[in-house]
């Protein structure tokens, strides 16, 4: 099943595409844990007290993921220019590993 994930504590994704929205990390790995390896990612990187999208990530690929699938595509709509640095470094880093 191909679905989109938006992980963001405060907006509302935008009518571009359709979204499952995940307000924190545990919602997103609930969700993924449910339909799968989302297609698209779009990520929010400060999610409220100590979560980020760096934990779900983390999360993501040490509990969830196959070892076989390939990464989401993603863009990141954060605010917080160091934590969507931090994002991209981890997709671009994610992605290369595959590739080894």
């Amino acid at each position: 099943m191909s679905w989109n994930l938006y992980i963001d504590d405060i907006r509302t994704p935008p009518p571009d595409r359709e979204w499952v929205l995940c307000r924190s990390t545990e919602e997103a790995l609930a969700a993924v844990s449910e339909l799968g390896l989302p297609s698209f990612i779009s990520f929010d990187h400060d999610l409220g007290d100590q979560d980020t999208s760096m934990v779900f990530l983390h999360r993501l690929v040490n509990e969830i993921w196959d070892g076989v699938s390939p990464p989401p595509d993603y863009q990141v709509h954060s605010a917080n220019p160091i934590g969507s640095q931090n994002v991209i470094s981890f997709m671009e880093s994610w992605r290369r590993s595959r590739y080894l």
